[in-house]
């Protein structure tokens, strides 16, 4: 029995025609839309989770860009997701669930970047319109086994590139008189098209060196009757020497436990020799009426009124010495990282006297006319007054600087003496509060 063909394959392109014109209207109903967000703010850290692959291009404008497939009578609801997104305080996280996984492009006006990649995601660095990127600042960290890429060379003040846990960091080239590179955790750091390229498992120093704090300052030393008073100011019957030059040696050391962008706060230990002078016989007298001890000009002991002394002139100086041991609580505003550019920092120092016999004076008598002045003769009084210091203080330190040098001023909210009683010990009748000037070297 002979069959006929013919209808069959008459069916058969018949249904072929039918779905190649079906296809053809989805194809022209699938178009390439880009999704564009403006931003008021220009977004300097980036921080991209997942499997997305995002490129930051620095640029002129700030806004968010997105390419996706779909049909004009989509638009709408594909750029929902963009419009969810939000970004505080130039900070933009990408999450692992946002819907789009490739054709995110984020521009960007500022020129300090902090850019980390996590998971299995691919972050690039890039603007083809520019031969060498240049930067203020920039921070590059993939963790995971994420990608980060710089497609450009850059020129950057300040850089810190650091891969961790199997990630791959890959760059062009970054120069930079402040570089600090960290390779840990089998990861990678390389730099293309050269043929001498970084070991991986790479030793460097640690950028956590910096969350040391410390410094040694010098300066000038005095009080005066209430806090932060000054230092050559007069008192009751007696006024500070003017020129009491090096009174104050400081030396502190210390641990940021927290670091910030811009914040550090801290704990450490600080040693301070506070120096008075006065260029006069100082002592210490007792009112009988009141039990009040008071600190001032006194006369030269009995022992300098002996005839074979008149007419012999003499010149006192009195020198007062203490080292308290302090724990300051630090807080510091710098621009960068590192110690470079403008820092601003305060210190509440609470302090303790270890031993009060340390507390002394030294009254020194200088003769400038007579036989004993010809024979060069200098005499000595040492005086312990422990038995009036206030063993326990509390300081206040305000440091401003630019890079390692700052100048400070640290005075004391306490008194220097003890002015209440106690335990029936010596009680001052005034209250004086040190102060010292000076400078810093920091590190």
């Amino acid at each position: 029995m002979k069959h006929d063909k013919k209808p069959l394959l008459a069916a058969i392109g018949l249904f072929a025609m039918l779905f190649g014109l079906a296809f053809g209207a989805a194809a022209q109903g699938q178009q390439t839309l880009v999704l564009r967000q403006d931003l008021l703010q220009s977004i300097n850290t980036v921080n991209v989770y997942g499997l997305h692959n995002v490129t930051v291009i620095p640029d002129t404008t700030d806004y968010i860009q997105t390419t996706v497939n779909g049909s004009l009578s989509q638009a709408d609801s594909l750029r929902q997701p963009l419009k969810s997104m939000t970004v505080s305080g130039g900070v933009l996280d990408i999450p692992a669930s946002f819907p789009y996984l490739n054709g995110i492009d984020i521009h960007t006006t500022s020129q300090r970047l902090y850019l980390h990649s996590y998971d299995d995601s691919r972050l690039w660095l890039s603007n083809p319109s520019r031969d060498t990127l240049h930067l203020e600042m920039l921070v590059l960290e993939a963790r995971g086994h994420s990608t980060l890429l710089l497609l450009q060379p850059v020129e950057a003040q300040q850089a810190w590139v650091q891969s961790d846990d199997f990630a791959t960091l890959r760059h062009r080239g970054i120069a930079s008189d402040d570089l600090t590179r960290t390779v840990k955790g089998e990861s990678r750091t390389e730099q293309m098209g050269v043929e001498d390229q970084e070991e991986a498992f790479q030793l460097n120093l640690s950028p956590t060196i910096h969350c040391l704090f410390g410094g040694v300052g010098i300066g000038i030393s005095g009080w005066s009757l209430r806090p932060l008073g000054g230092t050559a100011v007069a008192m009751d019957d007696y006024q500070m020497n003017p020129t009491a030059s090096l009174g104050c040696y400081d030396l502190r050391l210390g641990w940021n436990f927290l670091r910030l962008k811009h914040w550090d706060f801290g704990v450490g230990i600080g040693f301070t020799s506070e120096v008075y002078i006065f260029p006069r016989l100082m002592g210490t007298t007792v009112d009988p009426a009141t039990g009040l001890t008071h600190f001032g000009p006194v006369d030269e002991p009995a022992y300098y009124n002996k005839p074979f002394y008149a007419g012999q002139k003499r010149v006192w100086r009195s020198t007062l010495q203490v080292l308290p041991i302090s724990l300051p609580l630090r807080v510091e505003w710098h621009r960068r990282l590192d110690y470079r550019g403008l820092r601003i920092s305060a210190e509440l120092r609470p302090a303790i006297q270890l031993s009060t016999d340390g507390s002394f004076m030294r009254s020194q008598c200088t003769w400038t006319e007579g036989p004993e002045a010809e024979n060069g003769r200098i005499d000595i009084l040492n005086d312990t007054i422990g038995d009036i210091w206030n063993r326990f203080r509390l300081d206040l330190r305000l440091d401003i600087g630019w890079n390692r040098l700052s100048f400070f001023v640290q005075g004391s909210l306490t008194p220097l003496f003890r002015t209440a009683r106690k335990d029936d010990l010596p009680t001052l009748d005034t209250k004086v509060y040190p102060l010292c000037l000076g400078i810093s070297l920091n590190y």
